[in-house]
C-alpha cells in the first residue's frame, strides 16, 4: 500500500481500490494512509482530492473504507483519525457532482453481482458503506474536521467517535436542497447526537452553518483550525493509556445498545462481558499496574483475542452474494 497515495493520472484511471473477497492493494489515489503518528499508534486517513475541495467520489469510499479495514487488522495501532488534505480547504465539500467518469465512476468492480443491473434489489450507498466500515472497525475513529464538510462530508464524521471541528468550517445536512434523502447512516446517528427535534430541524432545513454555531452534541470539540488536527491527536493519545480489548468491547456496547435495547438486556451483556474480561491478560495487567504506580502495557489484539461470544448481535447482510 502507497502510504503517500501518490499516482500519475494515468495510474488513477488503470487502478482505482476495488472490493471482491478482499480488498486489492492498488496504489491509493484519493486517500493518503499514514501510520507513523504517535509511534505508530495512530492511522492517520487523509482524504485527497485537492482540487476539487476533498470531494467524495465512489473510488475515495472505497479507499477509506480499505484503510479503516487495514487499521483494524493492525496491532500497534489503538486510533484511526480521519481528516480532510488542507490543500483541499475542506474537510469534505460532499459527493463529486461533476459527470461521470473514470476518476469519478457511478459504481465500483464489486458493487452489483456480475451481470445484473444496479437496481434497487442490488445498489448500495456508498456513504453508507465506507460509515460501516468504521462501525465495524476495531479500533475506535476520530474525525477531524478541518474544513468545510457538507453532504457526506457531514454525514460520514457522525459514524466516527468522536468529531473534532474548526469552529469557522461551514457545515451541513443539506439533502433537501438537492432534492436528495439521508445516506451515510445518518438517520441512525443523528439523532443520537443531537435528539431528534434538533435532528429534524437540521435535515429539513438543510441550514448551513459555521462548527461554532453547532447544537450540543454535533462535535466534541470545536477549535481553531490550525488546532483541529493536534486536538485529535490529544485525544488519540488519551485512548492509547486504556486496554485496546477494554476499548473495543465498551466502544461495541454504546453503537449497538439503544432505543430497542432493554436495560435487562443491557445487564446480560454487562455481566457476560465484564465477567469474560476480567480473567484475561489486559485486565491483570490494567490491576497490577495501578498497584505498582507505572504505565501499563496491555498485551491483547482486539482483532485477533476477541471473544467467542463477539459479535453478540445478529450481523445483518447488506451486500448481496449472488
Amino acid at each position: 500500500m502507497n502510504s503517500n497515495g501518490d499516482a500519475s493520472d494515468s495510474t488513477l484511471v488503470a487502478t482505482g481500490a476495488r472490493f471482491k473477497s478482499e480488498w486489492t492493494d492498488d496504489p491509493l489515489t484519493s486517500v493518503k494512509f499514514d501510520t507513523t503518528v504517535l509511534e505508530g499508534q495512530v492511522a492517520l486517513i487523509t482524504m485527497s482530492r485537492p482540487k476539487n475541495r476533498n470531494a467524495w467520489t465512489e473510488i475515495m469510499r472505497n479507499e477509506v473504507s480499505r484503510c479503516v479495514d487495514k487499521a483494524s487488522k493492525m496491532s500497534k495501532v489503538r486510533v484511526i483519525i480521519l481528516t480532510g488534505d488542507p490543500e483541499g480547504k475542506a474537510f469534505c465539500a460532499g459527493a463529486d457532482l461533476s459527470p461521470a467518469s473514470p476518476l469519478n465512476p457511478n459504481s465500483m468492480e464489486g458493487d452489483v453481482p456480475t451481470g445484473r443491473p444496479a437496481n434497487l434489489a442490488y445498489w448500495r450507498d456508498g456513504g453508507g458503506q465506507a460509515a460501516l466500515s468504521i462501525v465495524r472497525s476495531t479500533k475506535p475513529v476520530i474525525a477531524a474536521v478541518n474544513g468545510a464538510a457538507v453532504g457526506v462530508g457531514m454525514t460520514l464524521p457522525l459514524a466516527c467517535d468522536m468529531t473534532v471541528a474548526a469552529e469557522d468550517a461551514k457545515v451541513g445536512f443539506v439533502f433537501g436542497k438537492r432534492g436528495l434523502t439521508m445516506e451515510c447512516l445518518s438517520s441512525y446517528f443523528l439523532e443520537r447526537c443531537v435528539g431528534h427535534k434538533v435532528a429534524m430541524e437540521l435535515v429539513l432545513t438543510g441550514r448551513v452553518f459555521k462548527a461554532k454555531e453547532a447544537p450540543s452534541g454535533l462535535f466534541n470539540y470545536v477549535v481553531p483550525k490550525e488546532n483541529v488536527l493536534d486536538k485529535a491527536i490529544e485525544l488519540a493519545s488519551e485512548i492509547c493509556e486504556t486496554s485496546p480489548m477494554s476499548c473495543m468491547l465498551n466502544r461495541n456496547m454504546i453503537i449497538r445498545h439503544g432505543y430497542n435495547t432493554s436495560p435487562e438486556e443491557a445487564h446480560l451483556l454487562e455481566s457476560k462481558s465484564i465477567y469474560w474480561i476480567a480473567r484475561q491478560a489486559d485486565a491483570k495487567e490494567g490491576i497490577n499496574s495501578f498497584l505498582e504506580k507505572r504505565k501499563p502495557k496491555y498485551p491483547m489484539d482486539p482483532f485477533k483475542d476477541s471473544p467467542e461470544w463477539f459479535p453478540w448481535w445478529n450481523e445483518i447482510a447488506t451486500k448481496s452474494r449472488l
